[in-house]
Parts: structure tokens; C-alpha cells; sequence
């Protein structure tokens, strides 16, 4: 019997986009995506309501992740997490979905 487990909000105000745009996963992030300790990956990206959403990619497909968390957003993402209040952003985990969402602080 598999139990579907809550989401999980991780509300820091360490969690920070600096001013060209790169965002640090949490280690606990990485594990939800499913990355290997101190192995790069790659991710989707997509922009849903007011958050971004990260989910694991192929090999080839995607977007950079570096082995020590750091990605590069472009673009409608971007702009999302620079509309919280100093470019702070909180984070939610779904283990189930494989999926992260970023939303800013408002």
C-alpha cells in the first residue's frame, strides 16, 4: 500500500535569485529531482500561475543544473522570481510528482 506523501514548503529567506538570475537548489530539492550527490543534471522549466516549476530532464533536453545547485533562469521565469520582495523565493517539493516549485515572497 503506497501512501501518497504532502508536499513540502520550505520557507527560507536565504533561498535568493542573485541579480544575473541564478537560483541555488537545496540539497533537498536536488533530492526530489532525483540528482546524484555531486553530479550535475538537467531540468525543465515551465511557468505555472505564479510559480516556476522544475522537473527532471533527459540527458540532452533541459537546462543546466551544476553539481553544486545552480541554475540560470531565463526569461517569463526570471521575471516571475524577481517580483518577490528582494528577489527572495520560496520553495515546495513534491516527492511523488517529482516536481519543485519556486514562488516568490510577496
Amino acid at each position: 500500500m503506497n501512501q501518497l506523501s504532502k508536499p513540502i514548503i520550505v520557507k527560507n529567506r536565504r533561498l535568493k535569485m542573485s541579480p544575473g538570475g541564478i537560483v541555488t537548489l537545496p540539497v533537498s530539492a536536488r533530492k526530489t529531482l532525483k540528482m546524484a550527490k555531486d553530479a550535475g543534471g538537467q531540468v525543465t522549466i515551465a511557468v505555472e500561475k505564479n510559480s516556476v516549476v522544475l522537473a527532471p530532464a533527459n540527458k540532452t533536453g533541459g537546462f543546466r543544473v551544476s553539481p553544486q545547485g545552480q541554475l540560470e533562469l531565463r526569461g517569463d521565469a526570471r521575471e516571475l522570481l524577481t517580483t518577490g520582495t528582494g528577489r527572495h523565493f520560496w520553495v515546495e517539493l513534491d516527492d511523488d510528482a517529482t516536481k519543485v516549485k519556486l514562488s516568490p515572497f510577496v
